[in-house]
């Protein structure tokens, strides 16, 4: 496919798989739950439309898709994560709360002064959500659906993905500032000098792997290195991982591409 790139300092290789599009449109993330992958497709763009066309697409590991539209009804669902066994996707200002297994909306939790809410990451119970235009990451508690502000501050600079590393600090990429940051009390700068960073997950071994969408790279960063990852791609959205494998959204070619990290 010409779009991978190896990584000698972190990988032995990074191969590519296989191509996921089969009734996919505008897909923004791809995460893992229970051996099954979910995409969001935000469907018509703009991204922050609410025309109901939005829905959740159900695969297998090996990109046979299980079912089309497994949740429908959504406006422009972003981010996906998975806390206390259900499924937590951000739609533009509201989080919507659903059974993985069968689709059925359970709760639709609105968040007041939302704009653009983007990823999900849950850790502990909590499911956090980043807001790019407000510079505000919310904190929404798994059981009783409250919700809270997490951090608020300029120096965000258009929060997007979200992620934990071990031992529980958030990891934030921003769109508009093009920096890795750690979130932990203050904000601190990881890594920068990117254009517009989209999604972010975090290997077993605290390899943090994020995604350029303006460049259509995708980087890992380990005790302070950068490291390239893939190229050539062309809108990398908020990237899923499970067990060596990348779950890389083609925001504008509708198609999830799947590659192997080989250590």
């Amino acid at each position: 496919m010409g779009i991978v790139a190896g990584v000698t300092a972190l990988f032995a290789a990074v191969v590519f798989l296989f191509n996921i599009n089969q009734g996919l449109k505008t897909p923004e993330s791809a995460q893992e739950f229970n051996g099954k992958l979910y995409i969001s497709n935000i469907g018509g763009l703009p991204p922050d439309r609410k025309d109901g066309d939005g829905y959740i697409t159900l695969a297998d590991l090996n990109g046979k898709i299980l079912k089309d539209k497994l949740i429908t009804g959504l406006n422009a669902p972003k981010g996906i994560t998975f806390c206390r066994g259900k499924l937590f996707v951000a739609d533009i200002d509201r989080v919507v709360v659903a059974d993985p297994e069968t689709g059925k909306v359970l709760r639709v939790i609105n968040v007041p002064g939302a704009k653009f809410l983007n990823d999900t990451a849950s850790y502990k119970g909590k499911v956090y959500v980043s807001d790019t235009q407000t510079n505000t990451i919310y904190q929404v508690d798994a059981d009783n659906c409250s919700v809270k502000v997490y951090v608020k501050s300029p120096k965000l600079q258009g929060p997007n993905g979200i992620a934990f590393i071990p031992g529980g600090k958030m990891i934030v990429v921003s769109w508009g500032g093009g920096k890795v940051l750690e979130v932990d009390g203050g904000i601190k700068t990881l890594a920068s000098g990117f254009e517009n960073l989209d999604g972010v997950v975090v290997a077993e071994d605290g390899t943090i792997i994020f995604s350029d969408f303006s460049a259509g790279k995708i980087y890992a960063l380990k005790n302070g290195k950068v490291s390239l990852v893939a190229k050539n791609l062309i809108s990398p959205a908020d990237i899923g991982y499970y067990r060596g494998k990348l779950f890389v959204p083609e925001f504008m070619m509708n198609d999830v591409k799947v590659l192997e990290i080989k250590r």
